[in-house]
C-alpha cells in the first residue's frame, strides 16, 4: 500500500513540473535557443579563426579557447533560467492550496518531502544534462571540419559537461530549497541572481570568502577556458553544503509547519 502511495506521488509530483506553465517557458530556452545561440556564437569563432589572438584581431579581448571549450559560454544564459525555474517550482506549492491537496495523497510529510525533493532534482538534472549536450553539439556542428563529432564529442567535453550539469543541478536544487523556505520565488531570485550578473565575481575578485557564494562554485565548473576548472571536486563539495544546508533548514521547517492539519 506504502509503495503503490509512494508511485503515485512520484508521477503526481513529475506531472506538476512537467506541466508547470514556467517548465513550458524555460525548456524552449535551454532546448532550443540556447543550443541555437551556441551554434551562432561557433561560426562567429569560426569567422574570425580558431587561432584567433587579440594581437591577430583587435576585436579579442583573449585568445579563442582550444575546440574542447568552445560553446560552453553560452549554458550560462541556461543557467540564468534555470535558477528561476527553481525558485518558481519551490514556490508552487504554497499557491491555490497545492501543497494541502498534495498531502491528501501522502499525509507523511517526511516521505512527501523527500519524494518531492528527489523528483524534482533528477528532473532537474536530466533537464541540465540534455541542455548542455544539446549546447555544445551545437557548437562543435557549427565549427564544420575544425570541430568534434557532435554525437561523439571527446572524453574531456563530457567530463566537461558533467561538471556543467552538477553546477546547473546543483544552484537550480538550491533555488528551489530557498524558495521552498520562504514559500516565494523572491528571496531566492535576489539572492542567485544578482551573482550571475557578476556580481559574484565581482565580490569573488576583491574578498577571498566571496569566492564560497554559490554561483561563483557554480561557475567555477563551467569550463569555459582552460583556467576555469581548476578544483572541481572542491567546488562540487562547497557547493553540495550549501544545497544540503539550505534544504535541511526547509525539511525542518517543513515538518514543524501545521499544513491543512496535517503533521
Amino acid at each position: 500500500m506504502m509503495s503503490s502511495i509512494k508511485s503515485h506521488n512520484t508521477l503526481s509530483e513529475l506531472y506538476k513540473i512537467f506541466y508547470s506553465r514556467s517548465t513550458k517557458i524555460v525548456l524552449p530556452i535551454v532546448f532550443i535557443f540556447q543550443p541555437l545561440l551556441s551554434y551562432i556564437s561557433s561560426k562567429q569563432i569560426l569567422a574570425v579563426g580558431l587561432n584567433a589572438t587579440p594581437e591577430t584581431n583587435s576585436s579579442l579581448v583573449e585568445p579563442i579557447p582550444p575546440i574542447e571549450y568552445i560553446g560552453f559560454e553560452a549554458i550560462l544564459l541556461g543557467l540564468f533560467a534555470m535558477i528561476i525555474l527553481g525558485a518558481i517550482l519551490g514556490s508552487m506549492e504554497y499557491k491555490n492550496s497545492s501543497l494541502r491537496t498534495s498531502l491528501l495523497l501522502c499525509s507523511n510529510k517526511a516521505v512527501f518531502f523527500v519524494i518531492k525533493f528527489f523528483v524534482t532534482s533528477v528532473f532537474i538534472f536530466v533537464v541540465s544534462f540534455v541542455s548542455i549536450y544539446l549546447s555544445i553539439a551545437s557548437a562543435q556542428f557549427g565549427l564544420e571540419r575544425e570541430g568534434l563529432s557532435p554525437l561523439i564529442l571527446s572524453n574531456n567535453v563530457w567530463y566537461f559537461i558533467l561538471l556543467g550539469s552538477l553546477s546547473w543541478s546543483l544552484l537550480t536544487v538550491l533555488s528551489y530549497s530557498i524558495a521552498f523556505y520562504f514559500k516565494s520565488s523572491l528571496g531566492s531570485l535576489l539572492f542567485l541572481l544578482p551573482q550571475v550578473y557578476n556580481l559574484g565575481s565581482f565580490l569573488a575578485d576583491r574578498i577571498q570568502l566571496a569566492k564560497y557564494l554559490p554561483v561563483s562554485l557554480g561557475q567555477d565548473l563551467i569550463a569555459t577556458s582552460p583556467l576555469k576548472i581548476t578544483t572541481p571536486g572542491r567546488s562540487v563539495l562547497f557547493l553540495s553544503t550549501w544545497v544540503l544546508v539550505i534544504s535541511s533548514f526547509a525539511y525542518y521547517k517543513f515538518l514543524k509547519e501545521d499544513v491543512g492539519n496535517v503533521r
